[in-house]
């Protein structure tokens, strides 16, 4: 099974660099990390805040037709959001996707990991679960039930994890402070802002130093761990009660016991973090920048932030030279009653951030709507080239190898070309049958070890070329069938002896 991308370490890497940006110290009166920590602290409020993203046009010349017009439709996306948090766990926001071709309006309700979205143009609530498909190394020998807690708990204890991260981050070189008066929800505040600027090498270096502050600090990490144990204790006894007698349940009523056994792993995954700041890359490279802006009231509340990015998209072949994102916001009712909204869930799409998701998402659409034309024709979202060597010179890559049997059919390896397209693989072991699912075109392909015959949509179909056949554990089909039955083509490069599937 190939490796998982860790898809959501951008992301994540942006909040830990907003937290890195707050220094530990008094600058000129003001504590940042005072108020990044009483930002933590907070557990209601409104808000208000745009997202943009802009890309840089570059050389388009050998750009098709198409390509060109998603990229003049994309070159200016904004998200706008109003936002209710009703605490640690519940929070709203009503917003709209606004872009060339039009604005897409959404509602969403976030209930710990999980987020509850309405959107126009979808004919369906979407649910996703953050933490459902989540290929996370330490929880996996949880209990399920503590599995899907864990996220939840995670947020209960989100001050001790900002004190953990306060406390092991280093002052940015570039920052100054100084008073202003500005408008909060139409409320004229006296503020100070904290202005700050970072490159993308000088981001990578205070991410590599926190995290090795982190990893140095045994005690503070020991510290949340505890904290995190005593959120998720409820969760333990409540399955004891009920009847779950498994022993890893038992095991995890001991708390030192557990401590001691998650810290190791939970050490090495945040040594892998660390391994994965890799400067030469886009969001860490010298070409990169940041600027951020926060305003900081009386309370040592942050009320405003105006953040920008600048990331080269040096290995970009869509056109474009660089991203931009801007963020604006501005909040008000701090710890004040505030009631956020539900979003209807009855019939929902259940899903998970895995590779099928946004098939799913498609095939819940509306195609004569923005959003599908969006995601369909302008980010292109299923667009996919796989290309596999046949001459076992990628033998080194954790995914099987495709081959070239004796009859001279080339022969790949189903689940990894299946998953890579975004179809859900299924696998019965009694009847030795592979199942397909295919959300992009709605088909269900069926096809039998050692057998020429096969199904789609229960309708059987020419015999294959070859017969599916196991070798080295992993299920192999001929290439054409897979391909065309998903609506892939196939070439072949003689040279190099790379056999490509193209999807658009």
């Amino acid at each position: 099974m190939y490796s998982k991308k860790w898809t959501w370490l951008i992301s994540a890497a942006l909040v830990i660099m907003m937290l890195t940006l707050t220094g530990c110290q008094s600058i000129q009166g003001l504590e940042l990390a005072k108020a990044v920590q009483n930002g933590a602290n907070v557990k209601s409020s409104e808000s208000k805040g745009t997202l943009q993203l802009e890309l840089v046009p570059g050389d388009t010349s050998k750009l098709s037709a198409g390509e060109k017009a998603a990229l003049a439709a994309l070159q200016d996306v904004k998200v706008e959001l109003a936002v209710k948090t009703q605490d640690s766990q519940r929070l709203s926001a009503e917003g709209k996707i606004i872009y060339s071709k039009g604005t897409i309006p959404f509602n969403v309700a976030m209930e710990g990991t999980k987020i509850n979205l309405s959107i126009e143009g979808a004919k369906q609530p979407i649910v996703i679960d953050l933490l459902g498909g989540a290929d996370i190394s330490f929880l996996s020998f949880l209990p399920k039930t503590i599995q899907e807690q864990f996220g939840n708990k995670l947020l209960e204890i989100k001050s001790g994890l900002i004190e953990l991260i306060l406390a092991n981050t280093t002052d940015p070189a570039n920052l100054a402070i100084t008073s202003v008066t500005d408008k909060v929800n139409n409320e004229s505040l006296s503020l100070q802002k904290a202005h700050v600027e970072l490159s993308g090498t000088e981001l990578a270096s205070l991410l590599q130093k926190l995290l090795a502050n982190v990893l140095a600090d045994e005690a503070g990490l020991k510290k949340v761990l505890s904290q995190l144990y005593d959120a998720l204790a409820p969760v333990i006894q409540e399955q004891i009660a009920a009847g779950d007698k498994s022993i890893t349940l038992s095991l995890l009523t001991n708390k030192d016991l557990t401590l001691g056994f998650v810290y190791s792993p939970i050490h090495d995954y945040l040594a892998g973090l660390a391994d994965s700041i890799d400067p030469t890359k886009d969001m860490f490279s010298a070409k990169a920048s940041l600027q951020a802006d926060l305003f900081i009231d009386s309370d040592k509340q942050i009320r405003k932030q105006n953040i920008a990015i600048n990331m080269p998209l040096t290995k970009s072949n869509n056109g474009a030279t660089a991203i931009k994102i801007s963020y604006v916001s501005e909040s008000w009712n701090l710890n004040k009653p505030v009631t956020a909204s539900k979003v209807d869930t009855s019939g929902a799409l259940q899903l998970k951030p895995d590779a099928t998701a946004i098939f799913r998402v498609l095939a819940t659409l509306d195609k004569q709507s923005t959003l599908y034309k969006m995601l369909k024709n302008d980010l292109q979202v299923t667009k996919k080239d796989i290309n596999m060597v046949t001459d076992g010179s990628g033998a080194k890559d954790d995914a099987p190898q495709p081959f070239i049997n004796a009859t001279g059919t080339t022969m790949v390896p189903v689940r990894f070309v299946s998953e890579q397209l975004g179809a859900e693989v299924g696998w019965n072991g009694d009847l030795r049958q592979v199942t397909i699912t295919d959300f992009l075109t709605g088909k269900t392909l069926l096809l039998t070890l050692d057998s020429k015959n096969a199904t789609v949509n229960g309708s059987a179909v020419p015999e294959l070329e070859s017969a599916a056949t196991l070798s080295d554990n992993s299920t192999f089909v001929p290439i054409r069938f897979i391909a065309e039955q998903l609506g892939c083509v196939v070439s072949f490069n003689n040279e190099t002896r790379v056999v490509t599937i193209h999807r658009d």
